[in-house]
């Protein structure tokens, strides 16, 4: 029985950076979009805890990368927002020929880093190449994993930032200011939504921050957050509709909404999804057929593109010697 390799939130750092994480994230996607070569856990997500008062909710998915032949569990712990929201992730790799786990990893930065850059990977695939504007909603860790992944992408001019309180958004400005892009905190989501070309919401909302009439001909929706971000009629106005696992979008954000309050019903609204977002990157469906399209993606987060980083950051940490080892079962 080998022993657990540990990474720490340190170790991880040091063998992941941007371009890495987004060649992974990518090459991840475009071979889910051509290639049998993974699982995802079925139900796609297991709820537990009781969230009553201070206790925490917990929840747990998991995938199996075939090509590599490990498995990934995922467990997040998350303490409700009244209570100061506190949020701990940890994944499990097996090894799938022996069963035997092999890397315990702290995976509560490591989740806002994959959350990032497959916004910026669906960007990269679904905005104009030419855009300039960046409107951002929510100004808390995971938007903050955002840059500079998304400049390597876009040459942005501007990147407005809407926040529940105008003093984060004020403060999320300040820390990234100094680059080509100039940020701006904003209150009003209508203004910042004018002209921009990319939106990407990373919000606790508890109501739609976007409604009808606000997304500018040629915009691109990444909506990325676990509770209802966009208003169901903005479904009428777009002109493509994209998600990444359409299975686990029904336990929670948008479309988990949309299905609960009885706005559309599940067939209809699968029906009306034109593609995965493996089968964007992969070339096998083209959505943006020209520069005046709206385009929606709902991107809630794959454990396969979990898996497919810490697969990668064991190998190197291995390699280098980082990390530390547990003989859990000896």
């Amino acid at each position: 029985m080998p022993d657990l390799r540990v990474l720490r939130e340190a170790d991880l750092k040091a063998v992941l950076d941007v371009e890495t994480g987004l060649d992974i994230v990518e090459r991840t996607f475009r071979d889910l979009g051509t290639r049998d070569i993974f699982r995802l856990s079925e139900p796609a997500a297991l709820f537990g805890g009781s969230g009553v008062g201070k206790a925490a909710r917990y929840k747990s998915k998991g995938a199996t990368l075939i090509s590599e032949n490990v498995t990934g569990i995922r467990l997040i712990s998350d303490v409700a927002r009244e209570h100061g929201f506190r949020s701990h992730h940890m994944l499990v790799v097996f090894d799938d020929a022996t069963g035997a786990p092999i890397g315990l990893l702290n995976e509560t930065w490591l989740h806002r880093f994959r959350t990032a850059l497959t916004g910026v990977v669906a960007a990269r695939y679904l905005a104009r190449p030419d855009s300039r504007v960046l409107a951002l909603f929510g100004a808390g860790s995971i938007a903050a994993e955002l840059f500079p992944a998304i400049t390597r992408v876009f040459e942005l001019d501007e990147v407005r930032v809407v926040a529940r309180r105008r003093a984060s958004a004020e403060s999320f400005c300040r820390g990234h200011a100094g680059g080509p892009a100039r940020f701006a905190a904003m209150e009003d989501p209508r203004e910042a939504l004018d002209g921009a070309e990319i939106a990407i919401t990373l919000t606790l909302a508890e109501a739609p921050v976007i409604g009808p009439g606000m997304l500018s001909p040629g915009a691109f929706l990444c909506s990325m957050g676990e509770t209802e971000e966009v208003a169901f009629g903005v479904l009428e106005e777009i002109d493509g509709f994209v998600v990444d696992d359409f299975e686990y979008a029904t336990v929670l954000g948008d479309i988990e909404s949309w299905l609960r309050d009885g706005r559309i019903d599940r067939s209809a609204l699968e029906a009306r999804v034109d593609a995965h977002i493996g089968e964007v990157v992969a070339g096998t469906r083209a959505i943006r057929e020209n520069p005046d399209q709206r385009i929606l993606a709902i991107v809630q987060g794959m454990a396969i593109c979990d898996l497919a980083l810490a697969r990668h950051a064991l190998n190197e940490a291995e390699a280098r010697g980082l990390g530390g080892s547990l003989d859990l079962f000896g």
